[in-house]
């Protein structure tokens, strides 16, 4: 028989780190941020919109 002396455990960290990974972009990108999403600014030059 062979003998499985740990070799898979690499390849748990690896998952795991890129687990974690994926976890924080998307945390990132679905956070809730103080900014609007669309600003529309009226002033002598016209109407600006700006998009965040």
């Amino acid at each position: 028989m062979a003998n499985n002396s740990g070799g898979g455990k690499g390849l748990y960290l690896i998952v795991g780190g890129l687990v974690v990974a994926v976890a924080v972009i998307a945390y990132l990108m679905f956070a809730p941020s103080n900014e609007p999403d669309l600003a529309i600014d009226i002033g002598d030059g016209g109407i600006e919109v700006e998009t965040n």
